[in-house]
């Protein structure tokens, strides 16, 4: 099968003397390999900015950021890491995997948000569950949105063609956001907010923008997010809401494997298990032509018109 994974925190939780192609985790490509056929991945670059090192956080995030390219480059034969469209279809066509890099909370990068493009980040979250200089978390308080400085990074990020992504994003900085740029949006891992009363869920008239947008809304795991002590059935839900608004083309995986602590719906137990979620959609009834648009092709469409 074909899978495209909108947000995973794998390459910031690989624990010592582990590999991306062999892990304890939720998401290794040993795994990936009995099933998928392309394979295309966005990991964010994430830490808990409070966990940071106080005296020197621009070198904690160099750090960081330099583990998760190692962590892609000692698995180079079977994954590359990529900057655009042409680069994830050039990956497939040499029958490896495609990955790309996400910022999850940008105000991690200190000095090095100068850089954000050179050092090969297609997408970007300006926020996690907290307030920071840029804006505020949709954790922290809704009604705070992007601030001035915040309003400018937006502005320079999407001069250099970044993908904005607003899963963790406050409800008042998507409408900020909504009113700087008229270009597709994501969110890259987050549910519906109406199936699930969950501040991290976003509601369903920024989900009809999105759809509008032709932006992508990646389904995400995390239990916490799906229902009260959640089923696959439960998932389903919030993909039943996104294609009765209209999102049959904007619909997609964003399973935040690595990001959920293990606390997934029963039936779902890490990557292995998407194969079983793929043959409950079409048990579900949706058509195979509408299965494959989840999995894989909405996804790499988004990819190959906007990420250049």
């Amino acid at each position: 099968m074909n899978y495209f994974d909108c947000h995973a925190d794998t390459l910031t939780e690989i624990i010592s003397g582990e590999t991306l192609d062999q892990n304890s985790g939720d998401l290794d490509l040993n795994r990936l390999g009995d099933f998928v056929e392309n394979y295309t991945q966005i990991f964010a670059v994430w830490k808990d900015a409070q966990n940071l090192n106080k005296e020197d956080p621009d070198r904690d995030f160099l750090q960081l950021y330099h583990r998760a390219i190692a962590y892609l480059e000692e698995e180079n034969r079977k994954i590359l890491l990529c900057k655009s469209g042409e680069d994830m279809k050039k990956a497939h066509s040499m029958r490896k995997a495609a990955a790309f890099l996400s910022i999850e909370d940008i105000s991690l990068m200190g000095k090095y948000v100068e850089n954000v493009r050179e050092m090969g980040f297609r997408f970007a979250m300006l926020t996690w569950n907290y307030e920071n200089k840029y804006g505020c978390g949709a954790a922290f308080d809704q009604e705070k949105g992007l601030t001035s400085e915040g309003k400018e990074l937006v502005k320079t990020l999407l001069s250099q063609n970044l993908v904005m992504d607003v899963s963790h994003l406050s409800d008042q900085g998507v409408e900020d956001l909504f009113g700087l740029t008229d270009r597709p949006i994501i969110a890259s891992h987050s549910n519906v907010r109406e199936v699930r009363d969950r501040p991290r869920n976003i509601k369903k008239e920024h989900l009809k923008e999105l759809i509008r947008r032709k932006g992508i809304i990646g389904m995400n795991f995390f239990s916490n997010f799906v229902g009260e002590e959640p089923k696959v059935e439960d998932l389903l839900r919030h993909m039943d809401q996104v294609l009765e608004m209209g999102g049959e083309d904007c619909l997609a995986i964003g399973s935040d494997f690595d990001g959920c602590s293990g606390r997934f719906p029963e039936g779902i137990k890490g990557v292995q298990s998407v194969p079983d979620l793929r043959r409950a959609l079409l048990a579900h009834g949706f058509g195979e032509s509408l299965v494959e648009k989840i999995f894989h092709e909405n996804a790499y469409r988004f990819v190959l018109e906007n990420v250049k």
